[in-house]
């Protein structure tokens, strides 16, 4: 894969489509934040994997096992590699979304959170296991991780 840098916002957006395409718009815009959150602390970029840079939205999300839809056997992987998706009403919305997200004009609904799960599944996740969510938001919960 050849890097293209015109291809952060789409990454992103393919991503949170994939991760929150049934949310409100707070919760898109929530995962969103997430993304940024990240990006915004070199710790969740890619560290030279793939021809991916390190710091690049794309990074942040295709890393290995960051945001399940990227992994290899998810069964959105399939629906994030091809272009028919870039034509979508829904994912147009979220692309704005993330456009909006990057501009700070939407504010973080999270509180810096920098993970989030799907709620009824966070008491079997390791990483979420015995901690609080700092926001709820949807089906959601959201966790600030030590930085």
């Amino acid at each position: 894969m050849t890097y293209d840098p015109m291809s952060d916002l789409d990454v992103m957006a393919l991503t949170v489509w994939a991760e929150s395409r049934g949310e409100s718009i707070q919760g898109q815009t929530a995962v969103a934040w997430v993304i940024k959150n990240r990006w915004l602390h070199p710790r969740w970029w890619s560290r030279h994997r793939d021809s991916i840079p390190d710091d690049t939205i794309a990074a942040v999300c295709r890393d290995p096992w960051q945001f399940s839809a990227w992994n290899p056997h998810d069964p959105n992987r399939q629906r994030l590699e091809g272009t028919k998706l870039l034509s979508d009403l829904s994912f147009k919305a979220i692309r704005k979304i993330c456009e909006m997200v990057l501009r700070d004009e939407l504010p973080d609904p999270t509180g810096g959170a920098d993970h989030y799960c799907v709620s009824k599944i966070a008491r079997y996740t390791n990483w979420a296991r015995g901690k609080a969510p700092v926001k709820t938001i949807g089906r959601h919960s959201f966790y600030r991780l030590e930085l």
